[in-house]
């Protein structure tokens, strides 16, 4: 959607808004370290919903992301197809967000894209029992979410925004570098329940990218 701001006086900073995501991410020219990531992801209860524009899947307390030191609580995922973030021009076919938010309401995103391959075991498990119409949500479930977590944690780092309304800003942006598998049959069910939800491109102004 390309006029939010025209929806709602609460959405125009997804239009005026100068931090806006996704982002094209070019490479730097060296790494930088930018934050200290420690998952700690185990088996949680699970929700997923339909909410309108993408499977939100709302996760019980205890799956945390330590950033620099600073513990943030996973709240949910969801996921996009094709990829919101782009690198070096070139999109992925299908892309997770991970929301976590610490005690003070700050929130980091862990973005994790997909090529395609085999299907992943998390994607799989939820996808035997998809919510189908809007508002509507299956049993909750136990999953080990550990597994989607990459094997190397390298990663891009910028600060940007929510890529749904009211796109807030102020948001810490994680891109793992590694990639995950997911099989076209996966995509195309999304697709078939969903449609094609990215968000398109937002001018970077002059933020930097960090990479390790």
């Amino acid at each position: 959607m390309d006029h939010w701001g025209m929806l709602s006086h609460g959405y125009m900073t997804c239009e005026a808004g100068s931090h806006q995501s996704p982002i094209d991410i070019t490479m730097p020219s060296e790494d930088q370290a930018p934050e200290r990531l420690e998952f700690h992801y185990r088996q949680a209860d699970i929700q997923p919903m339909h909410n309108g524009h993408s499977i939100q899947v709302r996760v019980s307390p205890g799956n945390e992301l330590h950033v620099n030191g600073r513990t943030y609580q996973l709240m949910q995922f969801h996921f996009h197809e094709p990829s919101e973030h782009h690198i070096e021009g070139k999109t992925s076919p299908f892309e997770i967000h991970l929301v976590h938010r610490d005690r003070a309401g700050h929130i980091v995103v862990v973005s994790l894209l997909a090529n395609l391959g085999a299907g992943h075991p998390v994607v799989s498990a939820l996808w035997s029992s998809l919510p189908i119409y809007a508002g509507e949500s299956t049993p909750p479930r136990q999953l080990d979410l550990s597994t989607l977590i990459p094997n190397h944690l390298h990663h891009f780092a910028y600060h940007g925004s929510l890529t749904t309304p009211p796109c807030t800003e102020g948001v810490q942006w994680i891109v793992m570098r590694d990639k995950i598998s997911i099989a076209q049959a996966q995509i195309d069910q999304f697709v078939a329940l969903i449609g094609h939800n990215a968000r398109a491109i937002q001018p970077i102004h002059d933020r930097r990218v960090l990479a390790e």
